[in-house]
């Protein structure tokens, strides 16, 4: 089947040729991109049918002032590189109510994205989000507290905030719970709920917890274990985790050696660019 490839510009096109109001502030918005494109415009992308199709009925539903379809539709602008509109549609969702939202313009203000960078700004949507009850708005408010981005460094609010999201299943609020009850900051230091948290973050999918497991692991030569961490890091395509789990072939460690498992999982984290599986490579 073939596609009808377009441009950025085409399905604006076609989704104000559906449209047959000029005064809502989304159209405008439009017209303005359409006139004067913001950001990068050259990346190519791909647009199909299909896509035309989703974005012309989300538009038509965000003019007629559906919440969940302007927040669906700033995610598709901002899937094909269209930021600046992706916030408009953000900000009529976000002045509907919708938490989630108000979440992605807390990271846009925070990133700097499709928006002038403003971390007060972003400070504010996550707070907002955060008491009204939206978990990865938690997870951000309290970093900000935890680093001290626009308030007072504050280890107990942190703490309060990260353990209501990770209560939520916000993986990276269990793998921050367990550094600092690692480290004793905010809390009294804890290995064994530290560890608890740790593994709840790698079983939640964070991969950078399994493969800190692993390393923890090997530390107090647990090879078995360690083997088992850095699989599961790996087989969700984390890099670091292809890398471990290849030297853990190549040596023998925790598992069977094969050099010709330890050459594929090396050869994997060489397409993700990492330089110490290519050196390896080159060994072989």
């Amino acid at each position: 089947m073939e596609f009808n490839k377009q441009t950025r510009e085409q399905l604006l096109q076609q989704q104000l040729a559906a449209i047959h109001s000029d005064t809502h502030v989304l159209i405008k918005k439009m017209q303005q991109e359409l006139q004067n494109p913001s950001g990068d415009q050259s990346e190519p992308v791909f647009i199909d049918d299909v896509l035309v199709a989703e974005a012309v009925n989300l538009l038509q539903q965000s003019v007629a002032n559906q919440k969940e379809a302007q927040y669906e539709l700033g995610h598709l602008y901002r899937g094909i590189g269209m930021m600046a509109l992706s916030v408009s549609c953000f900000e009529l969702a976000a002045d509907n109510g919708y938490l989630a939202a108000m979440y992605w313009l807390g990271n846009f203000y925070y990133e700097g994205i499709g928006v002038d960078e403003n971390i007060e700004k972003a400070f504010s949507y996550y707070e907002y989000a955060a008491k009204a009850g939206l978990a990865d708005a938690m997870n951000n408010y309290a970093d900000m507290y935890f680093r001290g981005e626009t308030v007072p460094q504050n280890d107990e609010i942190a703490y309060h905030w990260f353990s209501k999201a990770a209560m939520l299943g916000v993986s990276e609020s269990m793998f921050t719970l367990g550094y600092m009850f690692e480290k004793g900051v905010g809390v009294e230091l804890d290995e064994e709920t530290s560890l608890y948290w740790f593994e709840q973050a790698a079983n939640n999918g964070d991969l950078y917890a399994a493969n800190y497991l692993g390393h923890k692991a090997m530390q107090r030569a647990a090879f078995d274990e360690a083997f088992i961490w850095y699989l599961q890091a790996a087989t969700g395509q984390d890099v670091e985790g292809e890398y471990n789990v290849g030297f853990c072939y190549e040596e023998g460690i925790g598992t069977m050696q094969n050099l010709q498992k330890a050459k594929y999982w090396y050869q994997r984290a060489a397409l993700q660019g990492d330089t110490q599986a290519k050196e390896k490579l080159a060994r072989f």
